[in-house]
């Protein structure tokens, strides 16, 4: 069959190199559409004339469309053909940003955002599970960190050069470039999607089937490690900025230094993670929440000092990144090939509702008249939930994958015999 030609063919390692490249370039893309929002944000709304506050609004929107839209997408959208799939999401996520660039007020804008967000939304599912399909199952690990490393480098490259983009020639530039990058990428992702392996006959059961993978107690499991993880970084970064100006005390300048060195944290932390988790996804699960707890900690009992506080920032994003290719690639391995794109997507969505949650627990933490070294601090104890789910998780695989003890019963006549002449 030609499925199984092409699976035998993209496995055996021609052109993989190239292929997570593509898969590279496209995560950095939506990477930078999403987050590039934080360095535009004054100037646009200066320019559509809304309090800051108000624009603020472009980011919780972008993420609950995600939360709420993914899923939804994910169901009905599971019967199409994958190539066809992929260049209309992505033909979409362009025409999102084509819309925000020629917004003329803020509710064009946002819906422009909306649009780009539900594309995003299904797009990074096909990508985890088409760099799963192109390598051995020994290597999902480092290809699933490869997809990954797109966000990692959005943060580096692609928020400070949206940002000067912006300053330079107007926010709404950037917003072009985000959508002549989605075009470009477009056709080397689509050339992949031939190439990967279809979903095998035997598993084709509609849509209850993909549903069925909900109510799996890996992915809940899997899904929860995400939220807590999540919840237990933005708790901390959410008000990062604020923690290295008034309780470590660097100026402002600084900041974005550190934010810098926070991004190269987490791609360095990226790929040690998809190494620990070619060895062991599980105990790279493990690993990485218990280092997340421990950098968390570090960052709130050294916020005084500046060079102890900078290698606690390095190691607390290296720590976080190391979890994601680890939790997406448990996630592949539990869900079935048909339900895993809404497994996915439900776990991004995790990812979004723990990002919030950790934003709205910091606040509440900073209300109460609590220093800003609580914010990690805090941090660390959701961390420590997130590995003992972990742990918990580690131990229950462990018990099913144990070999059966033989079952006790009579002797056989033979082994009786034996027995006899040895005594």
């Amino acid at each position: 069959m030609q499925t199984s030609d092409n699976r035998t063919d993209v496995r055996s390692g021609r052109g993989t190199g190239w292929a997570l490249a593509v898969l590279t370039l496209c995560s950095f893309t939506l990477g930078t559409g999403e987050i590039m929002i934080a360095g535009l944000l004054p100037a646009i709304a200066s320019d559509a004339d809304v309090p800051l506050s108000t624009a603020g609004l472009l980011v919780s929107s972008f993420a609950m469309t995600v939360v709420l839209g993914g899923p939804v997408l994910a169901l009905t959208t599971g019967r199409a053909r994958r190539r066809r799939l992929l260049v209309t999401l992505m033909a979409c996520y362009a025409v999102g940003n084509v819309l925000s660039a020629l917004a003329t007020s803020f509710l064009p804008l946002t819906a422009g955002r909306i649009v780009a967000a539900l594309a995003h939304s299904a797009l990074m599912p096909l990508f985890f599970g088409i760099a799963a399909d192109i390598v051995p199952p020994e290597r999902r690990g480092s290809a699933v960190a490869r997809v990954s490393l797109g966000f990692s480098l959005a943060m580096i490259a692609g928020l400070p050069i949206g940002t000067a983009l912006g300053q330079w020639l107007g926010w709404r530039a950037t917003f072009w470039a985000v959508a002549l990058l989605a075009l470009a990428a477009t056709v080397p992702v689509a050339a992949l999607a031939p190439h990967t392996p279809g979903i095998p006959a035997e598993e084709t059961r509609g849509r209850l089937g993909e549903l069925r993978v909900l109510g799996d107690r890996r992915v809940q499991a899997v899904t929860g490690i995400t939220a807590l993880a999540a919840a237990a970084s933005f708790t901390a970064y959410t008000y990062v900025t604020p923690l290295l100006t008034d309780t470590v005390g660097f100026g402002t300048s600084a900041v974005t230094v550190l934010l810098l060195l926070f991004g190269v944290g987490g791609t360095v932390g990226n790929l040690v993670g998809g190494r620990l988790t070619d060895r062991s996804v599980l105990g790279a699960v493990s690993a990485s929440a218990a280092a997340l707890g421990a950098a968390l900690l570090l960052l709130g009992v050294t916020a005084s000092l500046k060079a102890p506080a900078v290698a606690s920032l390095f190691l607390f994003s290296a720590a976080y990144y190391a979890l994601i290719p680890a939790v997406n690639t448990r996630l592949l391995d539990v869900a079935s090939q048909q339900a895993r794109t809404l497994a996915l997507t439900v776990q991004s969505s995790a990812f979004n509702v723990g990002t919030a949650l950790g934003g709205w627990l910091g606040g509440r933490i900073i209300a109460a008249g609590a220093g800003l070294r609580w914010l990690p601090v805090t941090g660390a104890a959701v961390a420590v939930l997130a590995l003992v789910l972990a742990l918990v998780e580690s131990a229950g695989e462990r018990r099913r994958t144990a070999p059966a003890a033989p079952a006790a019963g009579p002797k056989s006549a033979s082994h009786a015999a034996q027995e006899a002449v040895g005594r």
